[in-house]
């Protein structure tokens, strides 16, 4: 949603409920996020989110019903980070454990929905190590993601190609000019993004704007 303000939107039908991992459908109709009851702090491994999402009009300013694209209880597994192409086919998240930060779990890999089937499966791509925090390069014919597939600690980043029948192919690691880069390489990458130029703002802006929760929206009502 092209908007230059940051939505708030009080999920009232939610009471509850925790929510994590909001992301817009490319036409804005839509809003993507993941949901799980809140338990007691000592039965954290037993948290498993649905993967959900909630119709917009933003005409008339309403939210329609929350929708269960995936129900973690009956996978049997945690769901974080959904990303829609920008061609509105797929829809790209992680399935894991349990909880809703992936990156420190071996059991994290990717999975893709056909949006028009509601279908989904796990990414033939995927190592043993955690595959996590993902994005879409602007034609839908790529995805970059961070994986500990090099030596289970340190993240890196990986593109795929993605053909038009939602084939991903083999992971190519993001090269660097020093082929013994990665050898000696302590720091770790998270969420990539690709982007089509230069970030002409500063991240004291960015902070400044996001700070800001401009309208406050509410969900439909049972």
């Amino acid at each position: 949603m092209k908007k230059h303000l940051l939505i708030v939107v009080v999920m009232s039908l939610m009471a509850g409920t925790a929510q994590a991992g909001t992301s817009w459908s490319e036409d804005g109709k839509h809003l993507y996020f993941c949901r799980a009851p809140q338990l007691p702090a000592n039965e954290f491994d037993k948290v498993r989110y649905d993967l959900m999402r909630i119709a917009y009009d933003r005409g008339s300013n309403a939210w329609g019903r929350p929708e269960v694209l995936v129900s973690g209880d009956r996978a049997g597994l945690s769901t974080a980070q959904p990303r829609e192409s920008p061609d509105g086919r797929w829809l790209l998240f992680s399935m894991f454990k349990y909880g809703s930060f992936p990156i420190y779990q071996p059991s994290s890999d990717l999975y893709v929905m056909d949006l028009k089937t509601l279908q989904y499966r796990r990414l033939a791509i995927n190592s043993d190590m955690c595959d996590s925090w993902h994005g879409w390069s602007r034609n839908s014919r790529w995805i970059v993601f961070a994986s500990k597939r090099g030596n289970g600690l340190m993240t890196r980043i990986y593109f795929s190609y993605v053909d038009n029948s939602g084939r991903f192919r083999k992971p190519v690691l993001l090269p660097q000019r020093d082929p013994e880069f990665y050898d000696s390489c302590v720091w770790t990458y998270n969420v990539p993004e690709l982007v089509t130029g230069p970030i002409t703002q500063t991240a004291a802006r960015f902070g400044a704007a996001i700070s800001k929760p401009g309208e406050l929206l509410k969900a439909a009502g049972p």
